[in-house]
């Protein structure tokens, strides 16, 4: 007993702890090795879900509520901001859309940043609904929140940013 003997001064607590980190240390680079993986392949899906709500969004300065459908799954759910009734389905889109559409001079959609994960799209942006007059202009800071399914864009849920934008009647001002 007069040899120190180091490892009598752990306990089992000490090297299950130890193994425990050991082992994690070791998973934790096998995740890190497989989420790379994973984020490799679905860089392409990602990178085609955001073009397809980029464009989406550029292509309201067409007016053409149409066109616009086209992005659209037969069966889409879009929420134009919190608290109004979703608007089901490709041609009740068109329906609600369409005359506040056409009554515009102009319509343009500033994105700030646009960001995908997997089918997911979210962007930031501020949209501007040019009236024939300044009075029946409308400009808005917007979270758009996109699920793309299968080249479609099947939910689209708008939030107001708080602080952002809310302009309704008189020219544009940046605050």
């Amino acid at each position: 007993m007069g040899q120190d003997n180091h490892l009598a001064s752990f306990s089992r607590r000490d090297i299950l702890f130890g193994a425990g980190g050991f082992a994690a240390t070791g998973l934790s680079g096998c995740y890190s090795t497989n989420k790379l993986r994973e984020q490799a392949m679905s860089t392409t899906l990602e990178q085609e879900n955001e073009r397809i709500v980029t464009q989406f969004c550029l292509d309201w300065a067409n007016k053409d509520v149409d066109q616009l459908a086209d992005y659209l799954a037969e069966d889409i759910v879009y929420q134009m901001f919190e608290g109004r009734p979703d608007i089901i389905g490709r041609d009740a889109f068109k329906k609600v859309l369409g005359g506040f559409v056409s009554n515009l001079k102009e319509i343009e959609w500033e994105i700030i940043r646009s960001h995908a994960i997997g089918e997911l799209v979210i962007n930031d942006r501020i949209d501007h609904f040019i009236g024939e007059t300044e009075k029946e202009s409308m400009h808005f800071s917007i979270a758009g929140f996109f699920l793309v399914r299968d080249g479609k864009i099947k939910v689209w849920k708008d939030y107001s940013l708080p602080g952002g934008v809310s302009q309704v009647g008189g020219a544009f001002t940046s605050s």
